[in-house]
């Protein structure tokens, strides 16, 4: 689900055959529960360790990549972006966490039996119940998973890695067009570069895109495209300039992507900030 710069996945499989997320890394904080089965997670250059109640916070910006070891498995995964929902309670349960793993690669942590319940209730919630309105409920459950994540959950230890699931080829191409994306977002208005660049089909990358993000190459361009626009918007750009600094050469284009991706108006967020001024 994806709403108001929210993504929430709810992955409950019987086989692991394959299954993976290559290293990545977005402009949100994301939080990961595993509830059955056994999974690895790197987060920049160390590997940890993932089981039933084990907890994963890996904040905006740091690379980090999953692979299934174990099934059946279960997990719940929320990605959020703290600025949509300014709120002193988050923004301190957040530095907290960070200020705690300051210098470390993510927050993993296992979480006490006794409120384990308690928040595979609230991700359940987050991911599985849908409202377009009731925005702030999705907050009120991530505030709540936080706060356990702060002050009951016990941090769990992990081992360098040199990002051993980039060893596959297709892991490898993939990783390659995100750098590249990431590098030339503003430029980047249509798929030509992936067969002059990497020398691949459109259709090749596209199933890669697929079959590991669940999303086409345009699909991820676009996301990254408009995260990066309510960000300029956000540090007090006018709306037509972010717009264009974000390679959008059609302003109509622009502004329904923006509502479709966020459920909100550009305006929305300028307006946002003027009050918080």
């Amino acid at each position: 689900m994806e709403i108001y710069g929210l993504y929430t996945v709810h992955k409950n499989e019987k086989n692991a055959d394959g299954f993976s997320y290559p290293v990545h890394s977005h402009s949100s904080h994301e939080i990961l529960i595993v509830t059955k089965g056994n999974c690895g997670i790197v987060i920049g250059d160390t590997e940890y360790e993932l089981g039933k109640n084990d907890a994963a916070l890996v904040f905006e910006n740091e690379e980090h990549g999953l692979l299934i070891h174990e099934a059946p498995f279960e997990f719940f995964a929320v990605q959020f972006m703290p600025k949509i929902c300014k709120n002193a309670e988050l923004d301190a349960l957040l530095s907290s966490l960070a200020g705690s793993f300051k210098g470390k690669n993510g927050a993993v942590l296992t979480i006490e039996n006794a409120v384990c319940p308690t928040v595979v209730s609230c991700m359940r919630r987050i991911c599985d119940e849908r409202s377009d309105t009731d925005t702030d409920m999705y907050f009120t459950y991530i505030r709540a998973i936080l706060y356990e994540l702060c002050h009951n959950a016990v941090r769990k230890t992990g081992v360098a890695s040199g990002h051993g699931n980039k060893k596959n080829g297709g892991t490898e191409l993939l990783n390659s067009v995100i750098d590249y994306i990431g590098e030339n977002l503003n430029m980047i208005s249509d798929l030509s570069f992936i067969e002059s660049v990497f020398h691949y089909s459109n259709s090749h990358v596209n199933r890669l895109f697929r079959d590991t993000l669940g999303i086409s190459v345009w699909q991820y361009i676009t996301a990254k495209k408009l995260d990066l626009a309510y960000n300029l918007i956000a540090e007090g750009y006018s709306i037509k300039t972010a717009s264009s600094r974000c390679g959008f050469g059609d302003y109509s284009v622009f502004y329904r992507s923006f509502v479709r991706h966020f459920n909100i108006p550009p305006s929305a967020v300028k307006r946002r900030r003027a009050e918080r001024l």
